[in-house]
């Protein structure tokens, strides 16, 4: 079996007792809209390795707020700044996707009961969560992706929690 037939793990519906998985599962959907909504009212936050900037993103990664230590900040150039909240940002997201991630766990692994597989174990649909590059706009990382749409870019020594913010000056 490949595709929709594996995320149920090729249970027989012959064998379910249909009332009792009707009653469990309007259970867990119950049990999952209320840790959706507690997830949805998440935040994660981090400063940039310079101190310079402290961000908060909510549980879609968006910034929500953005705060400078003003003495680092009296000091600061544009593009210092503009490389911190970057740098801030993109540590805060990777919390909450962290987060993100241990939620999901846990629904997947209350779903499970019923026999069901993670999305991300069945091989159609792992493209569907494609990489998303950190880099800006018209950058090689971007370039690559775009001109062969099935490509990773990573380096050798790349982590994904590190990462390196590009400033560019476009004056």
């Amino acid at each position: 079996m490949s595709g929709l037939g594996d995320l149920f793990g090729g249970v027989d519906p012959d064998g379910l007792d249909v009332e009792q998985l009707r009653s469990q599962l309007a259970d867990f959907t119950g049990a999952a809209a209320q840790s959706a909504q507690r997830m949805a009212i998440e935040t994660a936050d981090a400063w940039s390795k310079d101190d310079l900037a402290h961000v908060w993103v909510n549980a879609q990664g968006v910034v929500i707020q953005v705060e400078f230590d003003d003495r680092l900040f009296a000091e600061a150039t544009g593009a210092d700044a503009g490389a911190a909240v970057v740098q801030a940002a993109q540590a805060a997201a990777a919390k909450m996707r962290t987060k993100t991630d241990e939620f999901q766990a846990a629904l997947w692994q209350r779903v499970s009961q019923f026999g069901v597989r993670p999305i991300n174990e069945i091989e159609e649909f792992k493209a569907m969560h494609p990489q998303v590059p950190l880099s800006g706009p018209g950058s090689r990382e971007r370039r690559v992706l775009a001109e062969e749409p099935h490509a990773t870019f990573r380096t050798a020594h790349a982590d994904p929690h590190d990462w390196q913010p590009t400033i560019r000056d476009t004056d």
